[in-house]
């Protein structure tokens, strides 16, 4: 069942409540799906705060990797993928991946406070940096995600972090 088939109906239906409950307390099945993504989110990986932006970012890495291989992990990831179908659900993704960003992104604001990246750091592409391909390892090769190969990959990330920053017409 996607997005499409989603209504405050089979969600009352679903929760034993009437309709009626759904929409006075969230108005849409779009809001009831949003609040359950950042629940989900925000319960299923944690930030962590050790002192060391190395061992923060694996251990994000790592709950990641845990939080989409299970069952209902793998089904959030999925529907924040696929929401992109409908404008009220790429509105409620959006809001989803900028709570998390927001998050995630204190791992490199305390990071910048104990000298351990540079000021200006841009947080989402260190989160991306890391998060990206553990989403890939799990989602598309399948393969396992080690604290080996996350130490790689964050290394890689900080090291292109501690680096001068070019500006946005080197980007292009």
């Amino acid at each position: 069942m996607g997005w499409g088939s989603l209504s405050v109906e089979r969600i009352a239906e679903r929760s034993g409540v009437h309709k009626t409950t759904i929409y006075r307390r969230w108005g849409s099945a779009d809001k009831v799906a949003l609040e359950a993504l950042l629940e989900r989110g925000s319960e299923g990986i944690p930030i962590p705060d050790t002192g060391d932006a190395t061992l923060d970012l694996i251990a994000l890495g790592r709950s990641i990797a845990v939080s989409i291989s299970e069952p209902i992990g793998r089904s959030v990831a999925a529907a924040a993928i696929g929401a992109a179908d409908t404008s009220s659900m790429r509105e409620i993704a959006d809001a989803f991946w900028s709570k998390r960003f927001e998050q995630a992104g204190s791992i490199v604001a305390r990071a910048v406070e104990r000298d351990q990246l540079p000021t200006g750091t841009a947080s989402n592409r260190v989160i991306e940096g890391v998060a990206a391909p553990v989403w890939f390892r799990v989602m598309v090769s399948r393969l396992p995600v080690t604290d080996i190969w996350l130490s790689e990959i964050v290394d890689s990330v900080l090291g292109a972090a501690r680096m001068p920053q070019r500006s946005d017409a080197e980007d292009s």
